[in-house]
């Protein structure tokens, strides 16, 4: 008997050769999970157990679990609010202000107690085009229309013309007020105010698409650049791309360690810390964006998705640099989670105004229509501000490398570790053609004891047999506590094989080969040829082989010319049972198909 690995023949000793499967064939079901909320996400697909997608959701327990996420409650908009416009926040604890087209509010209620609307305070100069907050004043840009503007929250005054220039973009690093110039030429430059006429003027590379005042400095969007001013001292952080898109840099919003923008119909980051420099994708894309902001320890961004149309509000918790990821340029992944979906015109423009009323921490504009949206990011005593319902669907567990699937079931897991008292609703979902059709399980009641874990499971009488299957959690009746959902699977049967790189056992079917080769002397070929070939080379070339591990090119015994299959020498073991190396020495194999 001959064979072939890498072409080289080799003869066979007679007697040693095995052909066998590699393992055991597993028995019973495997398990194909969704484990951990707090990387991947709906915004990346990858491997099924790092993929899912959720509406109304927002992460517990460091990611470990996805619960109810906050409410959106619609409150009247004052009488002369303005529909569709953007808002900027100025505080002075307890006070929380706003300004928003013409007008000055501040938050209504008691502090400590429920939000009670907006109260108006006064009329402005002009509509505001931009704004900032600089110590107790809000710094007031108004375009063309007027000079800037500034409103001491201490002193409960208004101040026309503080700086006596018109401004279309005003931020500041805290210590002076960064405008960009009306004037036409000028939009590449930043004027620096200390007082109503003393200013210095920064140069940069080109038009400025956006300012932002954060962590002590102002950070200016140009069309090619990204620059960093604080006091006298400007510096180009980095070059970008040519912003061609009319809504490039339609925000740059700072959040924990880094800064937020729209580039390209995708949320991006920056870090500001660390030796990284430059813009990377990170968050949702979509057709447009309506605003982004950072309250209650979340980034909350509008977009409209680019498949459906809607309207939606996202969130992230971002991620902090730690000093070991400052040290290595390396830091967790950063998830983002849907929040809300809009069927009509939804709404946008987000504004912070947490700190003052336990249940508020960010207002939303409604779009064609007067009213507002707040939102309470996070439950606190006495006021929940839970979403009612939210779902958890897994990505597709799929029957790869095989065609189809035999599934026996679906299951998820819940856990809770405070409230737990009036029972919340929850069903089990499944999908057979990637989310276009569902069926449900009976609906369960959950809760009533405070603590608690508890599994579900519906299993399929007789097996569905499918490529994927995807499953889904959906939780209603929420109030003051909610379930988390902390796992997602599909239960399928091992006839088939692994599956979508999430089971938490695989399998492939693959073939094990163990045959020796006479070395001294070499045995004659299959024709009848006398091998001339030296033993100790044709020993050199098989452990180099070994040592290699390169997958090699095998043509089994009853194989016919040219017909191999690709393996790895796995082990190799050398026999010398003569009285001198030359005689009786062998080689034994085990090859094992890649």
């Amino acid at each position: 008997m001959e064979v072939e690995l890498a072409g080289l023949p080799l003869v066979v000793l007679p007697g040693t050769y095995r052909r066998e499967s590699e393992s055991r064939r597993p028995t019973g079901p495997v398990r194909l999970a969704v484990r951990g909320f707090a990387s991947g996400g709906q915004a990346l697909q990858r491997a099924a157990d790092r993929y899912w997608q959720a509406l109304g959701a927002l992460p517990v327990w460091e990611g470990q679990g996805l619960a109810a996420g906050p409410a959106l409650r619609a409150v009247g908009a004052p009488a002369n609010w303005p529909l569709a416009s953007p808002a900027w926040s100025g505080v002075l604890a307890p006070e929380v202000h706003l300004v928003a087209g013409s007008r000055q509010w501040r938050l209504a209620g008691s502090p400590g107690g429920p939000f009670a609307g907006l109260a108006e305070v006064r009329t402005l100069a002009a509509t505001v085009s931009d704004a900032c907050q600089m110590g107790t004043r809000l710094l007031l840009a108004h375009g063309t229309a007027t000079q800037v503007s500034s409103i001491d929250l201490a002193a409960g005054s208004y101040t026309t013309g503080y700086y006596q220039a018109t401004a279309r973009l005003i931020a500041t690093d805290g210590q002076a007020g960064y405008l960009v110039p009306t004037a036409t030429g000028q939009d590449d430059r930043l004027l620096r105010y200390t007082a109503a006429t003393t200013s210095t003027t920064f140069l940069l590379d080109a038009p400025v698409r956006r300012l932002a005042s954060h962590a002590g400095f102002v950070w200016a969007l140009t069309r090619t650049a990204l620059w960093r001013l604080k006091g006298t001292a400007a510096e180009l952080l980095f070059t970008h791309p040519p912003l061609l898109a009319e809504d490039d840099g339609a925000f740059l919003v700072g959040h924990g360690t880094a800064l937020y923008t729209w580039l390209a119909g995708r949320v991006h980051r920056a870090d500001t810390t660390g030796t990284v420099r430059g813009w990377t994708p990170i968050g949702p894309s979509g057709l447009a964006t309506r605003g982004a902001a950072s309250a209650g320890g979340y980034l909350w961004v509008t977009v409209q998705d680019s498949a459906s149309g809607r309207w939606q509000l996202w969130a992230t918790p971002g991620r902090l640099a730690s000093l070991q990821g400052l040290a290595l340029d390396w830091e967790k992944a950063e998830p983002w989670y849907l929040v809300e979906e809009w069927a009509d015109a939804g709404a946008g423009w987000p504004v912070a105004v947490g700190g003052r009323h336990p249940d508020l921490d960010l207002l939303l504009g409604r779009a064609g229509s007067s009213g507002l949206l707040a939102l309470q990011a996070l439950p606190r005593p006495g006021y929940p501000g839970r979403r009612a319902s939210f779902q958890v669907a897994s990505g597709l567990l799929t029957a790869l490398p095989a065609a189809r699937l035999p599934w026996l079931g679906v299951g998820a897991a819940l856990a809770w570790l405070d409230g737990g008292g009036t029972p919340v609703s929850v069903q089990l979902g499944w999908s057979l053609d990637a989310g276009s059709s569902w069926s449900w399980g009976p609906a369960r009641a959950v809760g009533g004891t405070p603590r608690g874990f508890l599994v579900l499971e519906e299993r399929f009488a007789p097996p569905l047999e499918a490529a994927a299957l995807q499953v889904q959690v959906a939780v209603s009746g929420v109030s003051d506590w909610s379930p988390a959902v902390v796992g997602l699977w599909g239960l399928g049967a091992t006839s088939a094989t692994g599956g979508s790189g999430a089971s938490e056992s695989q399998w492939l079917p693959r073939r094990r080969w163990r045959l020796a080769v006479q070395l001294g002397p070499l045995l004659p070929r299959a024709d009848g040829a006398q091998d001339t070939r030296d033993p100790t080379l044709l020993a050199g070339l098989l452990w180099d082989a070994w040592r290699s591990g390169v997958p090699l090119a095998f043509r089994d015994v009853d194989a016919p010319p040219g017909a191999t299959v690709l393996v790895q020498v796995t082990a190799l073991e050398e026999r010398l049972g003569g009285v001198t190396p030359a005689e009786a020495r062998r080689l034994e194999l085990e090859l094992v198909e890649v």
